[in-house]
């Protein structure tokens, strides 16, 4: 599981080729999904356009790099048909509103897990207090564009838990 912010920035690598295709930009979110569906690219070429790595196309993701079989790979907006809605919709996650179902705002989304299927593991939620928690996957409705619908079922799962304080000692009696 890797932060977002340990894999933009990253290189892209094609490992047939041995060459470098571009800088990992931002994560294209298939919020319907709850997954990320392609990495945007920004290259040499950005002022072409739009180009993008379809996430099932990640051999992995390294601590220092991306790797992908080759540039065949690459996407550009003109070949990207089955993402353009996503394009589109332009999910972001990062800096949504975290509110539950019952209106309860509980902080901002400020970073997202994801697994190596591109699974949006669980987000880290940072209190107005600036105190994070985090909700798994299975706890979020609705990732949408700006806010974050947390599941009232879970409501108590994100609650921090109080421990319980210690039995004071009773003086000792000589």
């Amino acid at each position: 599981m890797k932060k977002s912010v340990e894999i933009l920035g990253l290189p892209i690598i094609s490992i047939t080729e041995g060459r470098e295709l571009g800088m990992s930009k931002t994560l294209l979110i298939d919020a319907k999904n709850g997954t990320v569906a392609a990495i945007t690219i920004e290259d040499e070429d950005w002022y072409r356009g739009v180009k993008l790595i379809p996430y099932e196309s990640v051999i992995a993701i390294g601590d220092d790099a991306v790797t992908v079989t080759n540039s065949e790979n690459i996407l550009t907006l003109d070949d990207a048909g089955d993402y353009e809605q996503l394009l589109d919709d332009n999910i972001r996650i990062i800096g949504t509103k975290a509110i539950t179902k019952s209106g309860s705002i509980q902080g901002k989304i400020s970073e997202l897990y994801i697994g190596d299927d591109g699974k949006i593991e669980k987000c880290e939620i940072t209190a107005p207090d600036g105190t994070t928690s985090d909700v798994t996957a299975d706890q979020i409705s609705i990732f949408g564009k700006q806010v974050t619908v947390i599941d009232p079922s879970s409501e108590k799962k994100n609650e921090p838990v109080a421990a319980p304080a210690p039995a004071a000692a009773a003086p000792a009696k000589e």
